[in-house]
């Protein structure tokens, strides 16, 4: 090793420090993920074996997604170098599920989890690998044994959390958002590092999420210099230019929105531009998708910095992020300002943290009036719903001849949730506990959660005096199939802080009432709002005991739900709620006012896009007001 060079170190616990590491953290941040693993390539040849590993298995990580062939080998070797690191076998079992070998990753993981140096943040880490390989018992095992070996760190909540929601355990999740409500009420968001789609799963506070997010996009997007500092000009006569940014150019929900745009944008007075981030999964959907662009470029093995001056090189006038700060995010791209207006869309409900976003898409009931001074970017409210639906161009399937599975006969009530079982908490299982207990005839029909978590919510049912055999679980189906049997739900139930937002509609399309509870943020609210554009803003419900009325009182009243079941089934392709075509001219009039104002040198405002004609019908068989 030259003499020039820093000698390496090593961390507390055993992790091999360098200058050179943080260097290829620092390039793998900015989304040049190869040039950050070759120069760990180049370090591990001059250190001992087991610091040879970590190195391996750290640039393995950072090219698990753009080059996983050589990450694959890059994390063998790992393993050979240092075959006591969990960190390698970590990283090996990472690129082979990203290589889909399902069976080598699960091998690999749970050899890792039997390795005596493996640590509480390893192990952390190990869970949550574990619960995308289905192994859920091992998964909680390890989340929890590393948080208790911790000593209950707060770095260690969030990961420990995630993986107890998503198992329904309930008294571990409980106590860990007690904790984290108190530590973010004294000031302590910072320390605790939470991640944006965990944190909203569990609070329903607009102000503490837009400081968490904000927090967490700070950390892990650094600011960069602007490569586009002013709007390019325009003569009133070309095109106005609206590039796409997503990961989920694939079978994804996202994708299965955006289809409402790309159907029906202006070609005339816009152009349109696709680009992808994401790997080819070989979709129906991603073909059709990428189709409708006039031109398509894709970023997956590109770096931030030169994605970024590639968009800025198409002289895009408006870049919009598909994406927010969920999974394949790449804000960073972003944070170079390759276009003059930045807006976030549909991705992920409520901000982004603003600094690269000049505006968030959303609608007069997602951000009420006042509720826009909270975010750090400004609003652009649509009329009805920010969310688009193109369910015109989809079929409804009629009711198959066969009840599915485990449902009653025809005259039993059926309650059902078909969003993720991470969306459930006490609060919301007592209520309908609740509501089951007043209906004793009705069943609640759930999507299938997985061995364990169906464990634990069959248990809870028992502890609230219920017969678990209520319980009917549906397996996952495609989307077609899905609209099918969601025909013999009588009433869908909305869970809360974070409620249905596609399942919500799905269950409009298909005429299945949904009661939802008045939501306090972005995430909360949706449901709601997608009620309320579907002219049924009485089963959107003020408090948890009007709730639980109104949903044992149309259990009582199936005339009611046979009602509003016609009236969907009549009306949808006339709601608002469904009208794609009129979403996307909403889109486009706003996109034209934040343009204009970037025109003439107006720095960004929020926008309130105005419906041009009646909606109709206005409103559906419930009365406005909501509580019987």
């Amino acid at each position: 090793m030259s003499t020039k060079e820093p000698m390496p170190a090593k961390a507390k616990g055993g992790e091999f420090r360098h200058p050179m590491l943080d260097q290829a953290r620092k390039l793998a941040q900015e989304g040049r993920p190869e040039e950050a693993a070759q120069l760990l390539v180049t370090l591990a040849e001059k250190v001992k074996p087991y610091e040879k590993g970590q190195l391996l298995a750290f640039a393995a990580d950072f090219l698990c997604v753009s080059d996983r062939d050589r990450a694959a080998g890059l994390a063998e070797e790992a393993t050979r170098a240092a075959p006591e690191l969990p960190q390698a076998w970590i990283a090996l079992s990472n690129v082979l599920l990203e290589k889909r070998d399902r069976n080598g990753a699960i091998a690999a993981a749970l050899h890792a989890l039997d390795l005596p140096k493996i640590n509480p943040a390893q192990l952390a880490n190990l869970g949550r690998q574990l619960s995308r390989l289905g192994q859920d018992a091992k998964s909680l095992e390890a989340v929890k044994k590393g948080y208790e070996l911790s000593g209950r760190a707060l770095n260690l909540a969030p990961p420990t959390l995630r993986v107890a929601l998503q198992y329904a355990d309930w008294d571990l999740s409980g106590q860990i958002t007690a904790m984290l409500a108190r530590e973010h009420a004294h000031g302590k968001t910072a320390q605790i590092g939470e991640t944006p789609r965990t944190h909203v799963l569990w609070c329903g506070d607009d102000a503490t999420n837009i400081a968490v997010i904000s927090n967490f996009a700070e950390k892990t997007f650094p600011a960069r210099p602007p490569l586009v500092q002013k709007p390019w000009p325009h003569d009133g006569k070309r095109k106005l230019r609206v590039g796409y940014l997503s990961y989920d150019y694939r079978d994804h929900a996202t994708s299965l929105l955006a289809m409402g745009m790309m159907r029906h944008h202006d070609r005339d007075h816009f152009e349109w531009y696709g680009y992808c981030t994401s790997f080819d999964d070989g979709s129906a959907m991603r073909r059709d998708i990428l189709s409708r662009f006039d031109k398509v470029r894709t970023f997956n093995k590109v770096s931030d910095m030169d994605a970024a001056k590639r968009i800025a090189a198409d002289k895009v006038d408006i870049l919009v992020d598909l994406n927010g700060l969920t999974e394949g995010t790449r804000h960073g791209i972003l944070a170079w300002r390759p276009a003059p207006v930045q807006i976030g869309y549909l991705g992920f409900p409520g901000t982004v943290g603003g600094r690269f976003v000049d505006y968030i898409i959303g609608d007069e009931h997602t951000v009420p009036q006042g509720a826009e001074a909270l975010y750090p970017e400004h609003v652009i409210r649509l009329p009805h719903t920010y969310q688009i639906n193109d369910y015109r161009a989809r079929y409804l399937p009629p009711r198959p001849a066969r009840r599915p599975e485990g449902l009653p006969p025809a005259g039993a009530p059926v309650l059902g949730m078909f969003n993720n079982v991470n969306k459930l908490n006490p609060e919301v299982w007592g209520a309908w506990m609740k509501i089951m207990a007043a209906v004793p005839t009705a069943v609640l029909w759930l999507l299938q959660p997985g061995d364990l978590a169906r464990e634990h919510l069959v248990a809870a049912t028992r502890a609230a005096g219920i017969d678990p055999a209520r319980l009917i679980f549906a397996p996952r189906m495609k989307q077609e199939p899905h609209f099918a049997r969601l025909q013999y739900c009588d009433l869908m139930l909305d869970p809360w802080p974070y409620g249905g937002h596609t399942t919500t509609s799905d269950a409009l399309f298909a005429g299945v009432p949904v009661l939802a509870l008045r939501g306090t943020n972005f995430a909360s609210r949706v449901s709601g709002g997608l009620l309320r554009a579907a002219g049924l803003p009485g089963l959107e419900q003020a408090d948890i005991a009007s709730y639980i009325r109104q949903a044992v009182h149309l259990l009582n009243h199936p005339d009611e739900c046979e009602k509003i079941r016609r009236y969907l089934l009549r009306n949808r392709m006339r709601l608002p709620l469904f009208d794609a075509p009129g979403r996307t001219r909403h889109l486009e009039a706003a996109y034209r006012e934040a343009y204009v104002r970037a025109l003439r040198g107006q720095p960004p405002s929020h926008l309130t896009v105005r419906e041009k004609r009646k909606p109709a019908p206005a409103a559906g068989p419930l009365d406005a007001g909501g509580e019987r």
